[in-house]
């Protein structure tokens, strides 16, 4: 079973591209769109999301960087938990670079093969 890649583009036959499902590309993916996209921002799924976007102005490794992680992870869990087992996740706020990093490490469960995603925004 196939599931449009993101982001859209043609592919080499001139028709959308591809991936096929539960495979590490579209896992990452959907691990990609599920972080950045803010909650309220789906009309049919107001609760998908996370509050990355959000709280990215309260930047530092302080508490909100716990915050921040504690909130993925059930975000994460609630919405891939089918498809992935979360092996690790942490959150980087680089001040002086401007910059938040989120790595998520997990296990796709159909195939039990490893992956890694490291999603980054730029704050300025």
């Amino acid at each position: 079973m196939t599931r449009l890649a993101f982001p859209f583009t043609p592919g080499p036959d001139g028709r959308s591209r591809t991936v096929t499902y539960a495979s590490e590309a579209q896992v990452a993916q959907m691990l990609e769109l599920l972080i950045m996209t803010m909650i309220g921002e789906r009309v049919m799924r107001p609760d998908l999301g996370s509050p990355v976007r959000q709280m990215v102005f309260q930047a530092g490794n302080s508490p909100a960087a716990l915050a921040l992680e504690a909130a993925l992870q059930a975000t994460i869990t609630l919405w891939l938990g089918q498809v992935l087992e979360l092996q690790g996740l942490s959150v980087d706020f680089a001040e002086d670079e401007g910059r938040l990093e989120v790595v998520v490490t997990y296990e796709i469960r159909a195939s039990k093969t490893g992956g890694r995603v490291a999603v980054r925004k730029d704050l300025t």
